[in-house]
């Protein structure tokens, strides 16, 4: 008999994306799987969406919160679920039919192991849902790299590593152990992926790409992409990442957001970058990739 497998999805005030993600998820080749929605909020039309699934023989969750966040809502998803493994989904994002069965035979089949997996991503610039690409750029190798330098690092003009929510399979009793952290306004992912790392995790890549991921839908922008800079800075200190992995998220995440932040003036714009610039470690090993996004940053300041 196969090990159940969980799929959490929270949500809010996005029926008909939702309804697109449910249906990537019933075209899945591996059973059997249980649908855990979380509907984080008043949402009525949610509500009645599902309810055309539920008597159909489809094994769908509803749990309701009065809008706790999508950390916290994810953690409750794992909390009610019954499967040994747990796949998060995004509202907005869509599995590839063979995503959980491909992940699964790479991990063994072994929900007692401290491993988890991530896929590789099929996506599009905003806008442009014809011309598609894959991320991430770059395999992961753990002997070569830390989870943070995978994520924040450039090779040439490319951030090497791209992680997602909804590429992840994760052991049940391991995100038990380990849950995201409750409270978080952006990175939850990255945050996850890092406190696995320190806590010797083995990760494990599927580099076909087996999730779509939507980088808009509806003219809403994902929350990933909000631009609050001064939290993400904030959330880079409390981390433990290395020297190279924190410079190169304080040129390409925070740098970029203080450039692209029209609250404030050019002026500000540039002091507060240089300020920032001056803390850098300027190990050669990166001087190349660290001058071309000191470079495009102040780019932006003055042609945006």
């Amino acid at each position: 008999m196969q090990d159940l497998v969980s799929i959490v999805i929270p949500t809010k005030n996005r029926a008909t994306t939702l309804e697109k993600a449910i249906k990537s998820v019933l075209t899945q080749t591996y059973s059997p799987i249980e649908i855990c929605v979380i509907i984080d909020g008043p949402d009525q039309e949610t509500r009645q969406m599902l309810d055309k699934y539920l008597g159909r023989g489809i094994c769908i969750h509803i749990h309701e919160t009065k809008g706790v966040g999508g950390s916290t809502a994810r953690n409750i998803g794992v909390q009610v679920a019954d499967g040994k493994w747990i796949a998060f989904l995004d509202d907005d994002d869509e599995f590839m039919p063979e995503k959980l069965e491909k992940q699964l035979s790479l991990l063994d089949h072994n929900y007692e192991a401290r491993h988890l997996s991530f896929s590789s991503v099929l996506t599009y610039e905003a806008g442009c849902p014809t011309q598609t690409f894959i991320l991430p750029d770059f395999s992961w190798q753990s002997n070569k790299y830390t989870v943070g330098e995978y994520l924040f690092s450039r090779k040439g003009r490319k951030t090497m590593g791209f992680i997602q929510t909804s590429t992840l399979l994760i052991p049940r009793e391991l995100l038990l152990e380990i849950p995201f952290t409750n409270g978080l306004k952006k990175h939850q992912d990255w945050d996850l992926m890092l406190r696995m790392e320190q806590a010797g995790v083995e990760i494990k890549q599927l580099e076909s790409p087996e999730t779509i991921y939507h980088q808009q839908v509806s003219n809403r922008k994902r929350i990933g992409q909000q631009n609050i800079w001064q939290f993400s800075e904030q959330w880079a200190q409390k981390m433990n990442l290395s020297i190279n992995a924190r410079d190169s998220f304080m040129l390409s995440i925070v740098i970029r957001g203080i450039a692209m932040d029209r609250t404030l003036s050019r002026r500000t714009r540039q002091r507060e970058i240089m300020i920032r610039v001056r803390k850098i470690s300027w190990n050669w090993k990166h001087m190349v990739s660290y001058f071309y996004m000191i470079a495009i940053n102040l780019v932006r300041v003055y042609l945006k």
